[in-house]
This record gives structure tokens, sequence and C-alpha cells, in this order.
């Protein structure tokens, strides 16, 4: 064996050994400053499912996003402190676009018209922070389950 090929054998264990020793850190910790949160979202009473569920915190410097179950509940990992809510669901009969031809953007009248036809069951006050009206603040001891009671009216 000569010099050449054991400074390459030398240099390829320590470049693999390197390797090892940061992929090993990776996924085994959880964000710092963040808990779980168990929670559930009703309207009107009722468990909504396959609702979207978003939490912003740190002054909208983290955003964690959860889906409801069929029993309206999610759980999310969520920054520590207070937190603004938004909660939001899908029609569950959209419109299909016109054609599969490709559209231009619609003009910003256009857009309105196109927002008015949407028809949802889930108000939709809930989906913007700044006219949700919901908040949390989380904090590590977090142990029981969150609701957010919403209503349709």
């Amino acid at each position: 064996m000569n010099v050449i090929s054991v400074g390459l054998r030398v240099r390829s264990c320590g470049a693999l050994a390197l390797i090892a020793a940061l992929l090993s850190g990776c996924g085994g910790a959880a964000d710092p400053g963040t808990v779980n949160v168990n929670g559930l979202i009703t309207l009107d009473g009722k468990p909504v499912d396959q609702a979207a569920v978003g939490f912003i915190g740190k002054e909208g410097a983290r955003l964690a996003t959860a889906q409801t179950n069929s029993a309206g509940k999610f759980t999310i990992r969520a920054a520590m402190g207070k937190n603004l809510v938004t909660v939001a669901k899908a029609s569950a009969n959209p419109t299909s676009p016109p054609s599969d031809e490709p559209q231009l953007m619609p003009s910003q009248g256009e857009y309105q018209k196109l927002l008015l036809t949407v028809k949802s069951e889930f108000p939709a006050k809930y989906a913007d922070p700044k006219t949700s009206g919901l908040s949390i603040d989380v904090a590590a001891d977090m142990k029981q389950e969150v609701e957010f009671a919403l209503s349709s009216k």
C-alpha cells in the first residue's frame, strides 16, 4: 500500500465520522420552546372534521398547523407564549374551474366576484388571524385539551 492511498482512506473515514456525527443530532429532539397542544374544534356545538388549525406564535415568527379528525380533535406543536389561532375549512362542494385551459389571473374586481360565489358552511372570519378573535397562551405544563367553541352566527 502506498502513502497516497492511506491518506485517502484516513480522509474518507474522517469525512464519514463527521457525517455520522452530524446526522446523529438530526430529528432527535423537538424544536426548543415548543410543546404539544391537544385541542378540539366545534362549530355550533358539533365537532368540525377536516379543519385546518393554525397557531401563530412568537409575534408571527412561528407558524404551526394541524388538521382536525372526525371528532374535531387535533394535536399541534406550538410555540410557548401567546399564539393567535386560525381555523379554516374548505367547502365540501367546491366549484370546478370552467375549463382545463390555462387562464389569466383575474383582476381584483373579478377576484372579489369569485369569492362571493364560493359557498362555505364555515365562517370565513376564523381563517384570518386579524378577525378570528382566537388566541391561546401556550405553557410548558399544558395537560388539558383546549376547546375552541366556534359559532356560525
